[in-house]
């Protein structure tokens, strides 16, 4: 399952109206390459559970609404949505696990 690409216009939709649990995924082009593994991790995690999951990705320069309503202020960072409200935040690089682990905790 590949990351929705995401942005403000269609927030309230897509997360804030969704069934499922959101994982949000914030990140920037300049992020160091350390980080870049991220993608693929997110993206395995919210396959693994695609029926409950959805993953979008954030690009902070790209949609600096999102980014401020937010308080984003170091990339990556990771936000998960259920029922409309936000009950977890990640900031900083994470392992496959802890993705994992971060996810589960509101299935």
């Amino acid at each position: 399952m590949r990351l929705e690409h995401f942005t403000e216009r269609s927030f309230q939709q897509q997360v804030l109206a969704s069934e499922q649990v959101v994982l949000m995924y914030f990140w920037a082009p300049w992020c160091p390459e350390e980080y870049r593994g991220m993608d693929a991790w997110v993206e395995r995690v919210t396959s693994r559970h695609a029926d409950a999951v959805k993953g979008v990705k954030v690009d902070v320069e790209q949609e600096p609404v999102l980014a401020e309503r937010y308080i984003i202020r170091a990339v990556p960072t990771l936000l998960v949505f259920k029922g409309g409200q936000m009950v977890d935040r990640a900031v900083g690089a994470m392992t496959r696990t802890a993705i994992r682990r971060m996810l589960e905790g509101h299935l």
